[in-house]
């Protein structure tokens, strides 16, 4: 009786880290329609996004097409409450939006919606020579 007792109390458990799984994945949305991408630091709109979801749920790989006047591209969902936006080649990547030779990577949790931008500048911008900022951001729908 104690063997079945004990099998009992791990079936248990499996199936309340189960249920926890599944409620923590609907916690996180697919994001979907317009959205203000808004500086953390100075609280003024960087960019206004619209998101169209490729993927019915939320899973690993789930890719979600970002358009916008200033950026273009496929964000995709690593896992770990985390998406990804990469862009390379010429990108507006200077302090006043133009483009110049480098790359821009978005990050942010499904759950916040909170992330940061990682500009690498390898071509000459105004004023500024080639490194890498990082700005935080968060991603607010828009109204």
């Amino acid at each position: 009786m104690g063997a079945v007792k004990h099998v009992a109390a791990i079936l248990a458990t499996m199936c309340t880290l189960s249920a926890l799984a599944v409620s923590n994945a609907s916690a996180s949305e697919i994001p979907s329609g317009t959205y203000d991408v808004v500086s953390i630091n100075s609280n003024s709109i960087m960019d206004r996004w619209v998101i169209t979801p490729n993927c019915p749920e939320l899973t690993v790989g789930c890719e979600a097409d970002i358009q916008s006047s200033w950026v273009g591209g496929q964000a995709f969902y690593q896992g770990h409450d985390t998406w990804a936006l990469a862009l390379k080649g010429v990108v507006p990547i200077c302090p006043d939006k133009s483009k110049a030779n480098g790359a821009m990577l978005f990050q942010w949790k499904a759950s916040t919606l909170e992330g940061q931008l990682t500009n690498m500048q390898r071509g000459p911008c105004q004023l500024t020579r080639p490194g890498q900022s990082q700005i935080p951001f968060k991603l607010v729908r828009a109204s």
